[in-house]
């Protein structure tokens, strides 16, 4: 009997199979540990060290989503014979393996998951060597581990597979079918049967990157992607309940005070803004080794008007979110960039609104046109004329482009050539992540621990760019156009703090002010020569939408010209305090809120999402 067993065994069981499988086997569960890496980034409070008992805990009641999504792109490996199955396994592991990688540095970077409409941004790569660089981590290596793994395993098991003449369609069709079934099931029930208490729907009945690619893998979380942005693509109608909802927050949002000593402190005067890269208001009024970091901008503090608590707003546009916001008073669509997707609406905008009150327009920015689509998206927003980095002179490039010297120095005779009045919109690009400003540039003689970090290195870039603006302000006034102008200082997103916070959570030393308190706020200056108001600092909250309603009503602009259009509201005259971050959630002053108010505030995002897809102005 036991010889029959022994014989049995040797009929019924091919060693090549085993190996084949095996073979099948390690990117499988490599990909799929991959997913769990991913989350021991994402849910550890610093995302550039590794926490694996914790992606662990966050996916294993999800982990079926993780196998069956692999196992869909494994399956086609299967219509391949020979060392053409072997290839197949290695480069579509490659591809997810990059995929996830994405994920993770767009994940450091941003805060979420990229859609697949960044691969519509590809001309954002340009220049972005350093930073991109900055986002990953010594750990990241952990995902190429199967590589090795399967590369040794292959060279040893060749003559298993590598001869192997026979495709194995009947186990490409059980291995494909099985897991779209097993995905298919919960959607199924709630969408086709109306079943709501069926098992995991909460996995699908409220979408949201992060969590998306939590419950779904990397893999999951682009295909459930690719599938909105398809819907999101469509052309948009807004329904009778969500224009009631817009009527409704413009109700709430009009204060209608009567104006104040604010109103047209500026009229008739040029508007000059100042878009200051990644500067934060944590940064204003301190020293560092007995030097003003920013001495140029804490003096126009002292002789203008500042709001030190605008909280950023910004979503996946970044930059370009906030030229949006600035101009439009609206928040950025919650997928993918709106100059990218959007580039032309009919936004009652502060160009068209300035326009009609005879200012002449104009964009000056020191990048690339291509680079976020600002070459569509910014004459979208309304401005007469846009000038990009092709008009300048070349003649000092640091870090991601021109240096703000030279930016500044040649922006000047662009204004004089401007009809008065006009608004000018510029924007600084030197103190960009990973903030690495050459040494001749350096002024702040930083101790060595902290000058070869982010934090310092951010210290010295703000500096360097505080300089640079007291030269633009000298500038304008021998140009005779300073006297006649108002500066707006605003930064477009919070820098140092929002990129490499597990940086200067590591330093050895540091100054109490150095952390931020989980507070992304950038700052607003209103510096106008020789006003006839008093130098204030409002304590008020707000957002970046809070700008132009702000800067109109200083240029005397009646309200009644942007009020049912903008989602902000004017600093210089109002009675609440708050502001809605890119996540929903809102903050301030809420006391004297009420709960549906509050609602309106939250849901503000995507009722401005909504508002720009269907092109609405109300």
């Amino acid at each position: 009997m036991i010889k029959d067993i022994k014989n049995f065994s040797l009929k019924n069981i091919n060693k090549d199979q085993i190996f084949r499988s095996i073979l099948f086997l390690i990117p499988l569960f490599g990909i799929v540990i991959k997913g769990i890496l991913l989350q021991g980034f994402i849910l550890n409070s610093d995302p550039y060290k590794l926490n694996f008992k914790l992606g662990f805990s966050g996916t294993r009641y999800c982990l079926g989503y993780y196998f069956a999504f692999t196992l869909i792109f494994l399956s086609f490996s299967l219509l391949f014979k020979g060392k053409g199955r072997v290839i197949y396994l290695f480069i579509i592991d490659l591809i997810l393996t990059i995929l996830t990688l994405v994920d993770l540095c767009y994940f450091r970077g941003f805060l979420t998951v990229p859609s697949v409409l960044i691969l519509t941004q590809t001309a954002n790569l340009d220049n972005l060597s350093g930073t991109i660089l900055s986002l990953f981590s010594p750990y990241d290596l952990l995902f190429f581990i199967d590589f090795i793994i399967m590369a040794i395993y292959v060279f040893f098991t060749r003559k298993s597979y590598i001869n192997r003449k026979k495709r194995a369609i009947k186990t490409f069709i059980a291995t494909l079918i099985i897991p779209i079934l097993f995905i298919a099931y919960v959607p199924f029930n709630l969408y086709v049967l109306g079943n709501k208490n069926v098992k995991n729907a909460y996995f699908f009945d409220n979408y949201d990157p992060t969590n998306t690619v939590k419950y779904f893998s990397p893999i999951g979380y682009h295909i459930m992607d690719a599938i909105n942005v398809y819907k999101d693509s469509k052309p948009y109608e807004l329904s009778n309940e969500e224009k009631t909802q817009i009527n409704d927050y413009y109700k709430f949002k009009n204060e209608n005070l009567k104006n104040n000593e604010y109103f047209g402190m500026a009229k008739g005067k040029n508007l000059i803004v100042i878009q200051v890269e990644s500067l934060e208001s944590f940064v204003m009024g301190q020293k560092i080794n007995g030097k003003e970091i920013t001495p140029v901008m804490d003096n126009l503090i002292k002789h203008g008007i500042y709001f030190p608590n605008i909280y950023e707003q910004v979503n996946e546009g970044t930059s370009s979110d906030s030229d949006l916001m600035v101009n439009t008073s609206m928040l950025p669509l919650r997928r993918g960039s709106t100059f990218f997707r959007y580039p032309v609406r009919d936004y009652n905008s502060m160009p068209r609104i300035l326009d009609k009150n005879g200012y002449e327009s104009v964009a000056i920015h020191p990048d690339k046109g291509s680079f976020w689509n600002y070459s569509k998206g910014l004459p979208g927003l309304g401005f007469e004329n846009f000038i990009d980095f092709h008009s300048f002179n070349p003649d000092e490039l640091v870090g991601m482009g021109l240096s703000d010297k030279t930016y500044f120095k040649q922006v000047v005779p662009m204004l004089e050539k401007l009809k008065q009045p006009f608004y000018g919109f510029t924007v600084t690009l030197t103190n960009h992540g990973p903030f690495d400003l050459p040494k001749n540039m350096r002024k702040l003689n930083l101790p060595d621990d902290l000058d070869k970090t982010e934090m310092g290195g951010y210290l010295e870039s703000v500096h360097y760019t505080d300089e640079q603006i007291g030269n633009f302000l000298t500038e304008l006034e021998k140009a005779g156009l300073l006297q006649n102008s108002i500066i707006a200082i605003v930064g477009d997103h919070t820098g140092v703090h929002k990129y490499y916070q597990s940086s200067i959570d590591s330093l050895k030393t540091k100054e109490p002010w150095f952390d931020d308190k989980g507070n992304p706020t950038v700052p607003l200056i209103l510096y106008e020569p020789n006003s006839k108001v008093a130098p204030k600092t409002f304590d008020t909250v707000g957002g970046q939408i809070d700008i132009m309603p702000t800067l109109l009503y200083a240029l005397g602009i009646p309200s009644s010209e942007y009020e049912n259009t903008a989602l902000g509201r004017n600093l210089l005259n109002t009675n609440r305090s708050y502001a809605v971050l890119n996540n929903g959630k809102v903050v301030g002053n809420l006391k004297d809120l009420t709960s549906e108010q509050i609602k309106l505030i939250e849901e503000s995002p995507q009722m401005s999402d909504k508002m720009i897809r269907a092109n609405y102005t109300h």
